[in-house]
């Protein structure tokens, strides 16, 4: 992969059964060449943190016709599915839009400790970042971390299986257990990574399968699809993003009520020694 990637493809997500997953590798296992990175740890795990404004500039893109997301990756290897995974060396940053099914992104590829200091610099320019080349992308990405407010809001995380096939013009993604998570700040590389049960905010679906593809459907593709409908609107970040909302609404709601009962506490209390009533202000209540 290289530092710099900018592209138009097509995606196409479908959340699944497991019956539906093992029937679907089944029909495709000739055709498609499983993704492998580190062959001593081949399971692979994906992190990912989004970023939006306080205004939810990117979470309310996502209801308009130019859907939009910052976003953080980092990838962690295991041995083994019993084994902790470990964060890899390699990083990305990426500007990611889709209309409909068609998707672009602007991405930088980089050491996790150069994109931590791209991220705290908030698109101010370092000469540290000539090392990543080419710089085509850069201004992109620093003139979205410009944006006021900017900062971290959500994390996910997931176990994540690829596979490639059409000389590369066709890319399938498995991610199973989908897991929402507040933020996280960048790993070390080295270093375990999955999250802790503190930070875990929800669970998302179990498995979701992901079609990234450059011009048509292949017709072996399409047979494989059959009966399997296309999760239109889905969005791991609008789904952890309402998950965050509702894990914030209900920790305030115990603190308002408390709040608004100490009111009437209060209320009462003065009420007592001033011998007024609420029913003083209701006409004939006399």
């Amino acid at each position: 992969m290289s530092g710099v990637v900018e592209s138009v493809e097509h995606e196409e997500r479908f959340v699944l059964t497991r019956a539906q997953v093992t029937r679907f590798f089944a029909a495709i296992g000739r055709h498609a060449t499983v993704e492998t990175y580190d062959q001593a740890r081949p399971i692979a795990y994906t992190r990912t943190t989004y970023f939006d404004t306080d205004d939810s500039f990117y979470l309310r893109s996502c209801h308009g016709p130019i859907a939009r997301r910052l976003r953080l990756r980092e990838y962690a290897m295991a041995a083994s599915l019993e084994d902790a995974p470990v964060l890899s060396a390699a990083a990305c940053l990426e500007l990611k839009q889709n209309t409909g099914t068609a998707r672009s992104k602007v991405r930088i590829q980089a050491s996790p400790t150069l994109l931590r200091m791209l991220i705290e610099r908030r698109g101010l320019r370092d000469p540290a970042f000539a090392s990543m080349d080419p710089l085509s992308a850069l201004p992109t990405l620093q003139s979205e971390l410009s944006i006021p407010t900017i900062a971290p809001r959500l994390t996910t995380w997931y176990r994540r299986a690829a596979m490639t096939a059409e000389s590369g013009r066709l890319r399938i993604t498995l991610d199973e257990r989908l897991t929402f998570c507040r933020p996280q700040i960048i790993g070390v590389v080295g270093a375990e990574v999955a999250p802790n049960a503190a930070d875990i905010v929800a669970s998302g679906p179990a498995r979701i399968l992901e079609i990234k593809h450059w011009g048509e459907r292949p017709l072996w593709l399409a047979r494989a699809l059959e009966g399997m409908e296309p999760a239109h609107g889905f969005s791991k970040f609008k789904m952890g993003m309402e998950a965050i909302s509702r894990k914030l609404e209900a920790l305030v709601r115990p603190i308002a009520a408390e709040r608004d009962a100490e009111a009437d506490t209060q209320r009462d209390a003065e009420t007592a020694l001033t011998g007024t009533s609420d029913f003083a202000s209701i006409p004939g209540a006399v």
